[in-house]
């Protein structure tokens, strides 16, 4: 018997046996296959490529993973790609878990996850802190592949949304909090009109300055411009970016320089204004200087945070003293987005535009993450040519040019336990070198300058230059170890303090610790010397009238130096050799001597030859000789 035909709109209806077998038939089908599906889905592995495109190394930091990670990562480095393989080693969940890195020298953790099921499609997550961004591509079926792509929210790594850069930004000031249309509140930053650009690393800095009717601490324009012109000439360069350095934009008031090349002033867009002059702006618990009086500045009507500005601008004082005794040059947080310049002990109370400069450039280096050491807070070292150093903070000398900031480009240790006075501690050979000679006599002592010309120099301060290694304290620390070099420029952080972290513009800055330079620890900086030592020579007995000594003759030699002091006094005797000068040198034997003697300061600066005649007669029988009788006196002098 066959089916009928089916009406028109009308499924044809299968046998009700039939449709038992087929139904059977398909369970039976699942029944078979669904474990062994299930079983090589979770046993699959997955493979994750992970590319680090930011300037920040990442460091691994957790996992919550059941299976297996096959050469898991432990650094991620800046411009780095890795990848490696995950087994879920039999979880019955699938392949499903999350890793989390930090960043190396930087806040805030990278997280990516994975959800590879045993039945259903592969989902993933990632997350990055605030100026990141972070994102994933792939990762489908069964063995599959998934690429994590971590970056920073801009070009060039340096903060600040390139959507800002380009279009500007709302921040509400009492969150922090970022936005791209206005609201009620909201204050509109133009970056744009401040000279914002995309495809070249910015920095911002507003400086609010004390001042009263007898002095102004507002930094001079010359150096301002000093610091800027640093910046613009930096070696710093990220990958996306089509020019090397920094634009530093530095608002000091409405007249102050926005655009160097045009002469074009902030003014209206300028939030920055004078405040009251106190003495002493905050006070200090122990060492450490507390920034209670500082935040209020920077957060009074009107004032720097009601600007809408923290998550752009680093916020300084140009002030007179921090806290009451203090002479501190200056004090700012590492890292951080904060710091005071406070030189009311320097020059005229307000520094000289080398100490301005210097400070400035210095206290914001402590918030780009530079020790006074570089990497460390080792100071002194004579080979870290950097503003962030004691003995360069008020400016590098190069020849006859001095004042010049600039932080390190270079990564020299210097071993002072083998110095090699032959050789110069500059790759390049740039800038004079400043080490550390004690005094001659008594305690204390000074660091002296050497021209990068000398191409040597003379470490441990004897005068000579040695051929083979010397030891010698040339940064003055009270042991000989190797000093570290470090390449500021390679290791700046721009992303630092409330800089790109929306929300957090009314945090206190932590208590920091007060150690900076004093015009006491400024004195024993020596500037550079060209003159070289004076000696003289002076004799016991002295000579007759004649010029004739008729015993022994007892030279005695004094040299002095106006700047860096003598380091080495020498001499000759009749050709013998040159000998280093310590007692009065004793001249004896009848006939005509010659003594030559010389000195040499601690620049190396040698003085020229000098020269003694002595004639030496004991025979008694001779004029004028002590013991004569008067009747050869009188026949000799008639």
């Amino acid at each position: 018997m066959t089916d009928p035909p089916a009406l028109p709109g009308r499924s044809r209806r299968r046998p009700l046996a039939a449709l038992c077998v087929a139904v059977l038939a398909l369970l039976t089908f699942a029944a078979a296959t669904t474990p062994a599906v299930a079983a090589r889905r979770a046993g699959t592995s997955l493979t994750v490529q992970f590319t680090n495109s930011s300037n920040r190394d990442l460091r691994f930091n957790s996992s919550n993973y059941n299976g297996c990670a096959i050469q898991e990562p432990q650094v991620i480095a800046a411009g780095g790609t890795v990848s490696w393989t995950l087994q879920a080693c039999g979880d019955p969940r699938g392949n499903v878990g999350t890793f989390s890195f930090a960043l190396v020298r930087d806040s805030g953790l990278v997280q990516v996850g994975w959800d590879a099921p045993v039945v259903g499609a592969n989902t993933y997550t990632e997350s990055a802190p605030a100026g990141y961004v972070i994102s994933h591509s792939g990762g489908d079926g069964v063995n599959a592949t998934v690429r994590f792509t971590f970056d920073c929210n801009s070009k060039t790594c340096d903060g600040i949304a390139d959507s800002w850069k380009q279009n500007g930004v709302y921040i509400d000031p009492t969150t922090g909090n970022a936005f791209s249309a206005p609201g009620p509140g909201r204050q509109f930053v133009d970056l744009p009109g401040m000279g914002a650009d995309v495809n070249r690393a910015d920095l911002f800095v507003q400086v609010d300055w004390m001042a009263d009717a007898t002095h102004s601490h507002a930094l001079a324009p010359q150096a301002i411009r000093q610091v800027v012109d640093a910046f613009a000439n930096a070696p710093y360069q990220r990958s996306a970016q089509t020019t090397r350095g920094i634009n530093l934009h530095v608002d000091a008031g409405p007249d102050s320089i926005l655009n160097v090349a045009t002469g074009t002033t902030w003014g209206t867009l300028s939030r920055a204004a004078k405040v009251t002059e106190a003495t002493n702006l905050g006070t200090a618990v122990g060492n450490n200087y507390q920034w209670d009086d500082f935040n209020k500045l920077k957060m009074r009507t009107g004032g720097f945070v009601a600007s809408g500005r923290s998550p752009i601008f680093h916020y300084a004082v140009s002030a007179h003293n921090l806290q009451p005794g203090s002479t501190s040059s200056g004090i700012a947080p590492t890292p951080g987005s904060d710091l005071i310049v406070s030189l009311g002990s320097f020059a005229d109370k307000v520094g000289t535009v080398a100490e301005q400069a210097g400070t400035f450039m210095h206290e914001l280096g402590h918030n780009l993450g530079l020790e006074h050491g570089g990497n460390s807070n080792v100071n002194n070292k004579p080979q870290y040519f950097s503003v962030m150093n004691y003995l360069y903070q008020f400016g590098l000398i190069s020849g006859t040019t001095s004042g010049i900031v600039d932080f390190s480009r270079q990564n020299t240790s210097l071993d002072e336990n083998g110095l090699q006075e032959t050789q110069y501690p500059s790759s390049s050979g740039t800038y004079d070198v400043r080490h550390f000679c004690p005094n001659k006599t008594g305690g204390g002592g000074s660091f002296v300058t050497v021209p990068a010309k000398d191409a040597q120099v003379d470490w441990n301060c004897d005068g000579k230059i040695s051929q083979i290694p010397v030891a010698f304290d040339v940064n003055d620390d009270g042991a000989k170890t190797v000093l570290g070099g470090h390449d500021d420029w390679g290791n700046i952080l721009l992303r630092v303090g409330s800089i790109a972290r929306t929300g957090s513009a009314n945090g206190v800055p932590a208590p920091t610790p007060e150690d900076e330079l004093t015009p006491e620890l400024a004195a024993m900086d020596e500037p550079l010397d060209t003159t070289p030592p004076v000696t003289t020579a002076r004799t016991d007995p002295r000579a007759d009238r004649h010029g004739v000594y008729h015993s022994d003759v007892h030279v005695t030699l004094d040299a002095t130096d106006d700047v860096s002091g003598v380091a080495l006094t020498e001499y000759d005797l009749d050709g013998a050799g040159w000998m280093p000068y310590t007692d009065p040198v004793t001249v004896s034997g009848d006939g005509k001597h010659r003594l030559l003697y010389r000195s040499v300061d601690h620049a190396q600066n040698q003085e020229q030859d000098r020269r003694l005649f002595l004639r030496i007669d004991c025979d008694p029988a001779h004029p004028e000789h002590p013991d004569a009788t008067p009747e050869v006196e009188a026949f000799t002098n008639p």
